[in-house]
């Protein structure tokens, strides 16, 4: 538009040049006078439309630079390695769908942060830095609940808890459906009678978990024992390696885990024998061991709170979700599980979903000959949580005093 307004302009001057020279010395001055002041409106007008469009960019970069800070930044915080090979790498997994699924969501992370201090100290960090959101993928309800109310514009939510606060909430997921699915797998494999079982901690997440691991197996095969083993730690490949390696030696016909990293699915391999691993699709690291494994299914929760959050609509919750809320699912199964197996794991996923199927319906007696769940009972869902302080008959072990 500057280039075609000068343009005018010179041939304006031309024109009065010309008129100059065929005309009287009056004309030439009228002329002159004339186009002297289309020359200067002109230059007025161009002024005023560059004005105008300094005016039109500064309004744009301004409504550029509120856009961007109104994005909702979400932090997570990982108590391991993100590439763990199960429970941090699942939760890594999810972190990549929400950003997947919401592009416009700012997130970030870190890892091999540790309870207490450490935690507190990561999310007085983000929080300061202005985070929306602030997740922990482990077990830190009591360092959130000191750390949130000095920091009420952020939301944290922490895996496991069970106190909220007007910018706290918490969630887990029912690992007891997906470990009832695997004991089905375990229990369908006819040579076997005894199944070694690392777990991290005799807490009641883990509790219930092997409880409906058993349940599943022994559906399939009444004579089938677990073998429970603790080893205090939910991250620790070398002690992992250890117990499950000891469970081969005392005569184990395969393994499943209830622990974080890859080092049971190995010892399974390395000897031979079945192995069905904890939250994620290990299949890869196992090929002639894997049977199959739950899966964790993380990312639509978080995109849940991240809309919530995004919408104005987040409210503090303890949400526990299962196969019925999609945050239990399964991996590929192996190719020792027939398709009759394939056929009865879906069935009965379905069915619990549907709400037609309860693993912990009574009667449920517990390892030591005592009746835990009676006839007609059951262990309702919303009650989960805080089950179960007792191992169900089948299993070889006890829970530490």
């Amino acid at each position: 538009m500057r280039l075609v307004s000068r343009r005018w302009l010179m041939l304006l001057l031309v024109f009065a040049v010309i008129a100059a020279a065929c005309g009287g010395d009056d004309d030439a001055e009228e002329v002159t006078t004339t186009a002297a002041a289309a020359a200067t409106e002109t230059t007025e007008a161009m002024t005023e439309t560059t004005e105008a469009m300094t005016e039109t960019t500064e309004a744009m970069t301004e409504t550029t630079a509120a856009a961007a800070g109104d994005a909702v930044r979400i932090a997570f915080i990982y108590d391991g390695e993100v590439d763990d090979g199960g429970w941090n790498q699942q939760h890594e997994n999810g972190r990549q769908f929400l950003v997947e699924s919401m592009p416009d969501v700012e997130t970030t992370f870190v890892e091999n942060v540790d309870p207490g201090s450490e935690f507190q100290a990561a999310y007085e960090d983000f929080a300061s830095q202005g985070y929306d959101m602030v997740v922990t993928t482990t077990y830190a309800n009591e360092d959130v609940m000191l750390v949130a109310p000095n920091y009420p514009d952020t939301v944290f939510i922490s895996w496991a808890g069970w106190q909220t606060a007007d910018n706290v909430g918490a969630y887990d997921a029912a690992t007891e459906d997906g470990r009832y699915l695997d004991g089905l797998v375990a229990g369908s494999q006819s040579d076997v009678a005894l199944i070694g079982y690392p777990g991290g901690f005799a807490i009641e997440e883990v509790v219930r978990g092997v409880n409906a691991f058993t349940i599943g197996a022994r559906e399939m095969n009444p004579d089938v024992e677990v073998q429970v083993v603790w080893i205090n730690s939910w991250y620790d490949p070398t002690v992992e390696q250890q117990a499950a390696q000891a469970l081969v030696d005392a005569g184990v016909d395969m393994l499943a885990a209830e622990v974080n990293s890859p080092a049971v699915g190995s010892v399974a391999e390395e000897n031979g024998i079945p192995y069905i691993h904890y939250g994620i699709d290990a299949s890869e690291r196992t090929p002639n061991a894997w049977l199959s494994s739950f899966t964790f299914n993380w990312g639509p929760h978080y995109v849940a709170q991240a809309e919530a959050l995004v919408a104005g609509t987040w409210e503090p919750e303890l949400f526990y979700g299962g196969l019925k809320d999609g945050m239990i699912g399964m991996a590929s199964f192996g190719a020792d599980v027939s398709d009759e197996t394939i056929a009865l794991v879906e069935q009965r996923r379905q069915e619990i979903i549907d709400g037609t199927f309860d693993y912990f319906a009574g009667p449920i007696s517990d390892n030591q000959g005592n009746v835990v769940v009676p006839e007609g009972g059951t262990i309702p869902f919303e009650e989960r949580t805080v089950c179960c302080q007792w191992l169900v008959e089948g299993i070889i072990g006890e829970i530490p005093g």
